[in-house]
């Protein structure tokens, strides 16, 4: 299986999920990728990675120390730029795929 065949949907669920954070942002809220998941419909595993690998450069990730202790992982999304624009992302996906 291809690599391109598997994130055939990238750019959609960038555009959801940026949406999602900028929305959270006019409400003063942090969102984790859990309540990320619910309100976009998407899979925990897709969110995840999704930020990780494509939206890495416009979003900040906090993980709060003590919780890996007990089991947990969380991590806290926000927009480093809430200000940033779709075309500024869909730009930057555009180029990612260009050089890699």
């Amino acid at each position: 299986m291809s690599r391109k065949s598997y994130y055939r949907n990238t750019v959609k669920n960038v555009i959801r999920i940026l949406s999602l954070l900028k929305k959270s942002e006019e409400n003063g809220e942090l969102l984790t990728i859990s309540k990320i998941s619910k309100l976009t419909g998407l899979h925990k595993w897709t969110v995840s990675r999704t930020i990780d690998i494509y939206m890495s450069p416009y979003v900040e990730i906090t993980v709060p120390d003590g919780f890996e202790d007990v089991g947990l992982k969380i991590k806290f999304v926000r927009l480093k730029n809430p200000r940033i624009t779709k075309e500024q992302a869909l730009r930057f996906l555009k180029f990612r795929t260009l050089t890699f």
